[in-house]
């Protein structure tokens, strides 16, 4: 892969006119036919002012990832970070405007799936396997920071694993939205608020007392 310009700002409006065009026609045309000229056309500007801002198509794809998946972080740490209430409402607040930000753009899942396909070619493999990694590791880390809380407050048992409930919900969330590009008739927004009441119902204290007592009977049946 080509050496990169510097870092441009993505929060100028013409850097993100270009990210916005490139998200839609990597999507509908993939990565590997799409052309830069494609691109500054759905964006209305000439192919010459990509270049003022992206120093090439791959250049592009890679700081379209990076300014995608950080639009999905925000989404979500924005509520978990003005919450001043319990854990479980900073939880659903944030859980929310995931499943929202998801069901927004998932027309756009097609460009979800030409990063993954990038991250096993071997100009992307390296660059992209770390930003994945780093995004993931992101996300459930603020997801477990705010479980700890909970479990600090007394509103979650101590039962509960911040890291492992966090992995699992990002992992499910991610697979919700999976399904519902499969099939336009599956409900991932319903779907998710049911299985985010189910973890934070079980990870209540009582939650948790009732997991125990559950065990122990089948130890008694067997």
């Amino acid at each position: 892969m080509s050496p990169r310009k510097p870092r441009p700002d993505l929060r100028g409006k013409k850097a993100r006119a270009i990210l916005e065009a490139a998200a839609v026609v990597f999507a509908e045309r993939g990565f590997r036919t799409a052309r830069v000229a494609d691109v500054a056309e759905r964006a209305g500007i000439g192919k010459g002012t990509v270049y003022e801002y992206f120093k090439s198509k791959d250049d592009l794809f890679i700081q379209l990832f990076d300014w995608y998946v950080e639009q999905a972080f925000i989404a979500m740490s924005e509520e978990l970070d003005t919450a001043t209430g319990s854990a479980v409402e900073a939880l659903k607040r944030s859980g929310e405007a995931m499943l929202a930000s998801c069901q927004e753009m998932l027309s756009m899942y097609p460009l979800t799936m030409e990063f993954w396909a990038a991250s096993t070619a071997q100009e992307f493999k390296e660059r992209l396997m770390n930003e994945f990694r780093q995004f993931y590791g992101r996300f459930r880390g603020r997801l477990a920071g705010t479980i700890q809380v909970g479990i600090e407050r007394g509103e979650f048992g101590s039962h509960v694993k911040p890291e492992a409930v966090a992995a699992v919900l990002v992992g499910a969330f991610d697979g919700l939205f999976l399904q519902a590009w499969f099939d336009p008739d599956f409900d991932p927004v319903g779907s998710g608020r049911h299985f985010l009441e189910i973890v934070l119902k079980g990870m209540t204290a009582e939650g948790g007392q009732q997991q125990v007592m559950d065990s122990a009977r089948e130890g008694e049946e067997t």
